[in-house]
This record gives structure tokens, C-alpha cells and sequence, in this order.
């Protein structure tokens, strides 16, 4: 195995893993759904699959957050502050990810209520 083989190895079993992950994380979603109408799943399958990719993300960063903190603090100087990338990073993927759920939940949560109103007129 040449030198730059050995560079791409690594990132070839992340990738996989994180593809995985995404994979899981969008079978968990669809099985929140389970029950709506599959045309509105369909139209809105995408926005599912960005869903998953971006709680991924999310875990992620997270990791490395907790590593590493959301904010770098001068040791000489404890007044100067520095957030770091990652934590500007995270704040703008939650947002789009709640977005993303709140959307989803309007969307295919519908038909979930009209679903049990229908079930609930034949007791009626």
C-alpha cells in the first residue's frame, strides 16, 4: 500500500461509517412517521435524508465539542475569549436541523390527527 493510500484508508471507513449512521438515523425517522401518507413521505423523503445527515453532524460536532469546549480562553489573560469555529458551526446546524424536525412534524403530522379524528367519529 502506497504512502497516499494509506492517508485515503481512513477516510474511506469514516465516510462508510458516517454513511451508516445517516442510513440509521433516516430508518429512525421514517419509523416516526410510520403510518402517514406515503405520497407525502415521498415528496418529502429529501428533506428526511438532509434530516438524518444533519443529526449526524450534529453527534459530531458535539463530540468534539465536548472535547474541546465551545469557547478558547487566553490562559494569561482570562477576559479574552475566542468561540471557536465548531461552536458557531453547531449553533447554525441545530437550528436548521429543529427547522428541518418542525417542518417534518407539520407536514406528515397531519395526517397523523386526522387519521385518529377519522378513528374517533365511529365511536361517536
Amino acid at each position: 500500500m502506497g504512502e497516499n493510500e494509506r492517508d485515503i484508508a481512513p477516510n474511506v471507513a469514516t465516510n462508510r461509517s458516517r454513511a451508516e449512521k445517516v442510513q440509521g438515523e433516516y430508518e429512525r425517522i421514517l419509523v416516526l412517521f410510520e403510518g402517514c401518507d406515503e405520497n407525502q413521505l415521498k415528496l418529502v423523503d429529501g428533506a428526511i435524508w438532509e434530516c438524518a445527515r444533519e443529526r449526524v453532524e450534529l453527534e459530531q460536532l458535539q463530540g468534539i465539542l465536548a472535547e474541546c469546549g465551545h469557547v478558547k480562553v487566553n490562559p494569561n489573560k482570562p477576559a479574552m475569549q475566542k468561540e471557536l469555529p465548531a461552536s458557531k458551526v453547531a449553533i447554525k446546524l441545530r437550528a436548521s436541523y429543529l427547522n428541518y424536525i418542525a417542518k417534518l412534524s407539520l407536514i406528515l403530522g397531519r395526517n397523523i390527527k386526522e387519521d385518529e379524528e377519522d378513528d374517533l367519529t365511529e365511536f361517536e
